[in-house]
């Protein structure tokens, strides 16, 4: 038979244990990087004109590749803290902030980040593609 004493004892370790829980969430929560809200970026007729070239190109957030009539874009937010990730001279891609590692297509090689990197949406408007990250 339970005294009050053990009674009271449990209720508050519990409520610790909760308390505690609910510390680890908000602080969890806290610290992960907020969604933010999609962004069009345009990609004028000058622009996909360098796409001639081959090689792709960083130019507003985005890495660009493919060709003028059929363009790809990679988001250069890494996918673990949101920092800008910087194309290497030997091929993918560098997080400075925490050492993620992405291939040419933005798979995660290694690193913390779990993800790869996003794609944008391409639509075309008239002689221009909108980009949506």
């Amino acid at each position: 038979m339970s005294s009050r004493r053990d009674f009271l004892g449990e209720v508050w370790r519990w409520m610790g244990i909760g308390l505690a829980a609910l510390g680890v969430g908000l602080l969890w929560k806290s610290l992960r990087p907020a969604r933010g809200e999609s962004r069009e970026v345009e990609l004028t007729p000058d622009l996909l004109a360098r796409l001639s070239t081959g090689e792709g190109f960083a130019s507003g957030g985005l890495f660009l590749t493919g060709t003028p009539s059929v363009p790809k874009a990679l988001s250069l937010e890494c996918t673990h803290l949101s920092c800008r990730v910087a194309p290497r001279p030997a091929g993918g891609f560098a997080c400075p902030c925490h050492g993620s590692r992405f291939d040419a297509d933005g798979r995660v090689t290694s690193g913390p980040a779990r993800r790869p990197l996003a794609r944008a949406v391409l639509e075309k408007r008239g002689d221009r593609w909108i980009a949506r990250i």
